[in-house]
């Protein structure tokens, strides 16, 4: 398999377990020190807007070769280290858009600096 750059949108087995598959943002796989065995990603999904999280709506211009059906939500809590084998191959496959990668960086600084205001982990 070849390495999936940052900011690559694509396929993968789920890794909540919730669906058998979810669309999932590559945060780091060719830059990875473990590339060969850890590609990590955020996970995208279709009812996180009714969670109490910041939930950022992933619309047609953040992404590049590649759209969702459903409206769909950055989960930025939801990162997890998967096997790049666990990346469906010859799923549809596309990229953000400069807009899309500031809205992912957006969203991750938005759960760091939940920090600062006593925001607690349920």
């Amino acid at each position: 398999m070849s390495k999936l750059s940052a900011g690559d949108v694509c396929w993968a087995q789920d890794p909540t377990d919730a669906h058998p598959q979810r669309p999932i943002v590559v945060l780091a796989h060719d830059t990875h020190p473990f590339s060969a065995t850890d590609c990590t990603v955020m996970c995208v999904g279709t009812s996180a807007g009714k969670y109490q999280q910041t939930t950022p709506e992933v619309k047609d211009e953040h992404l590049n070769g590649i759209s969702f059906n459903d409206t769909s939500y950055l989960m930025p809590w939801a990162l997890y280290t998967i096997a790049p084998g666990s990346i469906m191959n010859g799923k549809t496959k596309g990229e953000l858009t400069a807009d899309g990668r500031r809205l992912v960086k957006k969203s991750l600084i938005g759960c760091v600096e939940s920090l600062d205001s006593g925001g607690t982990s349920q």
